[in-house]
């Protein structure tokens, strides 16, 4: 059976593409919007708990250069953050600086400017999962203006990136 051959393939995407991964092209829709995700002051200020990392740093001034071309365009934009009114209204986080630096009205909660600059009609939202999609009302958002395609950028690309990347192939 070829999941079980000891023959390597030459690259990954070559084991992929052997198991027809890929084949049917998807496409782009007709709407693009964008999904900015978790750019706020807890994980891009200096200092920041959350904060520090050179990845993030070149995430947001990437995403700034793109969302100034998305919105001369007239795409969509969501803009999502954490942030929660209690302890008990948060999820089992395992990151400490979550407990402390991510209640609404904290400096952690505000939107790094470099995203917002330009974004008088963005959607802004707040989040309380990983995903901008669990129990907010980004998908009646995007359905509402026709929205059928999405970029999706922000951090952390292992956690809060990748569970709106998979909620959004499920909408």
């Amino acid at each position: 059976h070829p999941w079980f051959s000891t023959a390597r393939p030459a690259t990954m995407a070559d084991a992929y593409a052997d198991r027809s991964y890929g084949s049917d092209p998807v496409g782009f829709g007709k709407t693009l919007g964008i999904i900015v995700v978790d750019f706020q002051k807890a994980f891009t200020r200096p200092g920041g708990a959350l904060a520090g990392s050179p990845h993030i740093e070149a995430a947001v001034e990437a995403t700034q250069r793109l969302l100034t071309h998305a919105r001369a365009a007239g795409v969509r934009v969501a803009v999502s953050y954490v942030a929660y009114a209690t302890l008990d209204a948060m999820p089992h986080w395992k990151v400490r600086a979550v407990k402390t630096d991510l209640f609404r009205g904290m400096p952690g909660t505000e939107l790094d400017p470099r995203i917002t600059a330009g974004g008088q009609s963005d959607y802004a939202f707040d989040k309380w999962g990983a995903s901008s999609f669990f129990q907010t009302p980004l998908a009646a958002y995007f359905t509402r203006h026709g929205v059928d395609t999405v970029a999706v950028c922000g951090c952390t690309t292992s956690g809060c990136v990748r569970a709106t990347v998979v909620d959004a192939f499920q909408f």
